[in-house]
């Protein structure tokens, strides 16, 4: 089959292109990005495509500016759009802490994903090839990486997709070469100082050499498997992810129960799905860590930077270490208020008789003072019950009301003394004994708490 046919049968299979869509196409200027760009405008017509090209100056090499005017160039011989952009590399790296490869990899993805946005492109085109695929199987590899790692590099995630996956760098160079496609070198790509290079002009010849040319076909096809394999289990495993675990305002909470009995490679697959929401590095060590925080006792956690993993009660609950955040409105009884707090609305006011059935009523004769506070816990907080005097921990430690919502519980407050604690979790609200409202009661404080569509 020829390259051109590969490219569109790609395209097809994969659904990476549909009539009249806006694409962006990364552009190095290497010969595998100046194949796919010619792929893609001998295309243009027949798919109706806006095409715009986006080239980053990773600002490593003398070259750079070359190879940046090289594509300006190009994009005007095929008259289509061109955008730059300069990013220090080098100074990326030492800011972030990354390799070389891995700061020049998020720059240009940031690029890219940032272009896309501004210009409502609905398809990010990259030139990874057959070998590009084989290599990341060996360098993930080579890192203990789980399944997904070993799945290398998709043909579709999101929206970007890769025309050129199943097409040999040989097979790209001689398309180039028929078709007199100019291209630029990039040297590094000979430089051993980079692990893909080891890979790619070291370990992969050899493999070759002992195991015949064809064996790159071979562990093509074997990473196609994985991969498949790979998909139907993230499948599965968003499936137990929506039974397993909830999303509690800012924490994340896996329901251990839910999940234990679970085959092993689903429940570290559901733990890494929650890790993602927090972008948070994933190693081996790491989940199964996490995994043994599943039989330790309540109050056990893990620390990874600002990553709280927490064991409470029979949850995990995945949190950011936060300043302590709390919450206080001054309420005055002589005036009306509203007041929101996350996604509650709470309408406060004194009144004369009860009027709505909904609200909640409080004996304000009780009340001396003119100001009280709706407001989260404080240290030394207290309620009155039936049974006596009880500090608001203690009643939390009763209720069996979890570590992660107490802060966010709010308190309608004289100093220390609660006079009712409103549980917007359960939307349960209990109230102090001694101002509950009497058969003589002539005065009310009328709370009316409704929740608002939205999470909180």
């Amino acid at each position: 089959m020829e390259l051109l046919e590969k490219v569109k049968s790609n395209i097809e299979k994969y659904g990476m292109l549909k009539k009249g869509f806006k694409v962006l196409i990364g552009c190095s200027g290497g010969v595998d990005s100046m194949v796919l760009l010619d792929c893609i405008c001998r295309l243009k017509d027949e798919y109706s495509l806006d095409i715009t090209v986006a080239h980053l100056n990773h600002m490593l090499r003398p070259e750079a500016d070359d190879d940046e005017k090289f594509v300006i160039e190009m994009c005007k011989r095929y008259n289509i759009k061109c955008i730059t952009r300069k990013v220090d590399v080098a100074k990326l790296k030492k800011e972030k802490g990354l390799s070389e490869e891995e700061a020049g990899r998020s720059a240009r993805y940031s690029f890219f994903y940032e272009i896309a946005q501004e210009l409502n492109i609905d398809r990010i085109l990259l030139g990874h090839n057959k070998n590009d695929v084989v290599e990341t199987f060996f360098l993930n590899l080579f890192r203990g990486s789980g399944m997904e790692g070993l799945a290398s590099v998709p043909p579709v995630r999101d929206i970007i997709a890769r025309p050129l996956i199943n097409v040999s760098r040989e097979e790209i160079e001689e398309f180039a070469k028929v078709n007199n496609i100019p291209f630029v070198v990039d040297k590094t790509n000979f430089s051993l100082k980079y692990k893909r290079n080891i890979v790619r002009n070291e370990i992969l010849p050899l493999i070759k050499e002992k195991f015949g040319e064809s064996v790159l076909n071979t562990i093509f096809r074997t990473v196609e498997i994985i991969r498949e394999e790979s998909d139907q289990i993230e499948e599965l495993a968003q499936k137990y992810f929506q039974e397993c675990v909830q999303k509690e305002d800012i924490y994340y909470v896996l329901n251990i129960e839910k999940t234990k009995n679970l085959p092993a490679f689903l429940r570290r697959r559901i733990i890494k799905m929650i890790l993602e929401y927090f972008n948070s590095a994933i190693s081996y060590d790491m989940l199964k860590e996490i995994e043994d925080l599943f039989s330790l006792p309540s109050g056990k956690k893990k620390l990874y930077k600002d990553l709280v993993v927490e064991k409470q009660n029979d949850s995990l609950v995945f949190y950011r270490k936060a300043e302590e955040s709390s919450f206080c409105f001054e309420i005055c009884l002589d005036k009306e208020h509203q007041i929101f707090y996350k996604n509650f609305k709470f309408n406060i006011k004194t009144t004369h008789k009860i009027e709505n059935q909904k609200s909640i009523y409080i004996d304000i004769q009780q009340i001396a003072e003119n100001k009280i506070f709706l407001r989260t816990r404080r240290d030394g907080d207290f309620i009155y019950l039936k049974a006596g005097k009880k500090k608001l921990k203690d009643w939390f430690i009763d209720k069996k009301i979890p570590k992660r919502w107490r802060d966010s519980i709010l308190l309608l407050a004289k100093d220390s003394e609660v006079i009712a604690i409103f549980d917007i979790y359960s939307n349960i609200v209990t109230i102090n004994q001694k101002y509950k409202i009497k058969p003589d009661t002539r005065t009310f404080l009328e709370i009316e708490f409704t929740k608002m569509e939205g999470d909180g």
